[in-house]
């Protein structure tokens, strides 16, 4: 069993979502839709890569030595983690396993949800379309630190060229969010409020839950919106099931949602989403190798 949330408009009319089981679909969305912000963003994209330079992500001085941590982001070291899970207690356990163990280099990961207000500078900035929710070309008075929403993965993915990072793979975001130790949830083994922002009917403003930090520090990485990672949604090496929505069809998105619960919420739960979608429950953060 596996989940896919399923917008009920791409570009135009509604923009609510559904989170629905998924079943072997075809993309009832034409063409035309599909181009549009696809192609606005992959050009945002090219336009943002020479600020690269500028932006900076230089994660050692010129002797060798280790850089400070980039503003707003925390660090994950190089080392090997278990990905994946066993657990019977989830309810995806089929395309989230086998465990594996997976090596990664050093890098860092935004401790925060990208927030309305740090996403409009990129629209000011680049004259690219605010999200379709916005009224007036701005996001709701008083929401300026809560995460952006209905942004789809190559504006997110612009966003982060834009401010000279990346989107994390799945399993940075993974390793980020339970570390080591093969935890269940961020802060640990148990499921709370006091933890995360879940079983609500919108989402908070990022950071407001300090108890449910993972082991590196980033914060909202269960619960508030959805993930999008830079990765298709693909089996794991070893997995027993293949599904066909296996390969170049779905992103994965990562960490459940406002309105989610406990299972949704676990640092290996996979979420999916086409990438030209849009949906309330999804935002991201962004990523930077520390090499």
């Amino acid at each position: 069993m596996w989940w896919e949330l399923h917008p009920q408009s791409l570009v135009s009319g509604a923009t609510s979502s559904a989170l629905v089981l998924l079943k072997p679909t075809m993309n009832t969305h034409s063409s035309s839709n599909r181009l549009f912000p696809c192609v606005r963003a992959a050009l945002a994209l090219l336009c943002a890569t020479p600020l690269l330079c500028v932006a900076g992500r230089a994660a050692r001085a010129q002797d060798g030595s280790a850089s400070p941590v980039p503003a707003g982001m925390v660090a994950v070291p190089e080392g090997a983690f278990k990905m994946g899970t066993s657990e019977s207690f989830y309810l995806n356990g089929t395309d989230a396993s086998p465990v594996h163990e997976v090596k990664l280099p050093a890098f860092y990961i935004d401790r925060l949800e990208v927030t309305n207000a740090e996403y409009k500078k990129w629209c000011d900035a680049t004259n690219y379309p605010p999200p379709p929710h916005w009224k007036g070309g701005s996001y709701p008075e008083g929401k300026g630190d809560f995460p952006v929403q209905h942004v789809n993965w190559y504006e997110a993915q612009a966003f982060a060229r834009w401010r000279g990072k990346r989107l994390p793979t799945e399993a940075e975001w993974e390793k980020a969010a339970r570390g080591t130790d093969s935890r269940r949830f961020p802060w640990g083994a148990s499921f709370g409020s006091d933890y995360t922002v879940t079983g609500q009917s919108a989402p908070s403003a990022v950071g407001t839950k300090p108890l449910g930090a993972s082991p590196y520090g980033a914060l909202d990485m269960a619960g508030n919106v959805y993930e999008w990672t830079s990765d298709w949604y693909d089996a794991y090496p070893g997995t027993p099931t293949k599904y066909p929505q296996f390969g170049t069809i779905y992103k994965v998105i990562r960490g459940g949602g406002y309105d989610g619960n406990d299972q949704l919420s676990t640092t290996v739960f996979r979420g999916i989403m086409r990438p030209f979608s849009r949906s309330e429950w999804v935002g991201f953060r962004c990523a930077q190798s520390a090499k």
